[in-house]
């Protein structure tokens, strides 16, 4: 897919992944919708793209339909069509599944699986008149969920299967669905992240990677038309060949010294 002028709404723009994702494609010379809850960052993420960026930032909640509805005709009305919508905007939550406060769970849901079929069921009439692309961030985490991160990984493990669903049913119309996980990922994911209030988000300290690299790999699958990505292989194949040895892993790296017992 050659990516010029084609017009491309970004939820979750106002950091992380989605930020950058916008300082990608505004390289690629796109034009940009950016949608978020806060709009004084993404005033700031559309000022630092440059004066040449055609673009427009839009308030919403994705999940509040008509405020998603708002957010793709202010884009339909700027620029005439949609090309490609990518869906970053996701809610973390950290904790233990025994005593997970279900209003959170129900917040995590909410926001990870109704916040992208809302905007998937506001963009597709444009996406078929474009024979457009719908890209959904995932999570490697979905494959393969680690302790206190369960109901995290079972909402994107949901996205998984919302994405293989709808590539079929949308193939008619031309419309490309591509489903990428990416790796835990340096963005401000465990400072907003919903969780237990006696564990600490950051007292596991990892690896992550680079959001920007992370929206690199993203526009380069996009343009090569792929049709999912899974990031992380270690977790997949080590849950394939030694799904036990994966267990005792995580249980001793992880429940033991971040416990989570009342």
């Amino acid at each position: 897919m050659d990516l010029e002028n084609k017009v491309v709404l970004i939820t979750g723009a106002s950091s992380g992944i989605g930020k950058e994702l916008a300082k990608k494609l505004a390289h690629k010379k796109t034009k940009l919708i950016l949608v978020a809850r806060r709009e004084e960052r993404l005033k700031e993420v559309a000022e630092g793209l440059g004066d040449s960026v055609q673009v427009i930032i839009v308030r919403a909640n994705v999940t509040q339909r008509d405020e998603v509805d708002q957010a793709v005709q202010s884009g339909i009305e700027r620029f005439g069509k949609l090309d490609i919508l990518i869906n970053v905007a996701g809610q973390g939550y950290f904790g233990p599944i025994a005593s997970m406060d279900m209003k959170a769970f129900d917040q995590v849901v909410k926001t990870n699986v109704y916040g992208l079929l809302n905007m998937v069921q506001a963009s597709v009439p444009f996406l078929k008149k474009t024979q457009g692309m719908v890209v959904n961030i995932s999570s490697g985490l979905s494959k393969r969920a680690l302790p206190f991160l369960t109901a995290y990984a079972s909402s994107k493990s949901m996205v998984d299967a919302l994405s293989d669903g709808m590539r079929l049913e949308l193939r008619k119309y031309g419309i490309d669905v591509l489903n990428f996980c990416p790796p835990e990922t340096e963005t401000e994911f465990f400072e907003k992240t919903l969780h237990d209030p006696k564990m600490n988000p950051n007292a596991h300290p990892r690896k992550m990677a680079k959001s920007e690299d992370v929206a690199g790999r993203i526009v380069e699958a996009m343009i090569a038309e792929k049709r999912e990505v899974v990031e992380g292989r270690f977790l997949q194949i080590m849950n394939f060949f030694a799904p036990k040895l994966l267990d005792k892993m995580f249980y001793k790296g992880m429940v033991l010294k971040l416990g989570g017992d009342e």
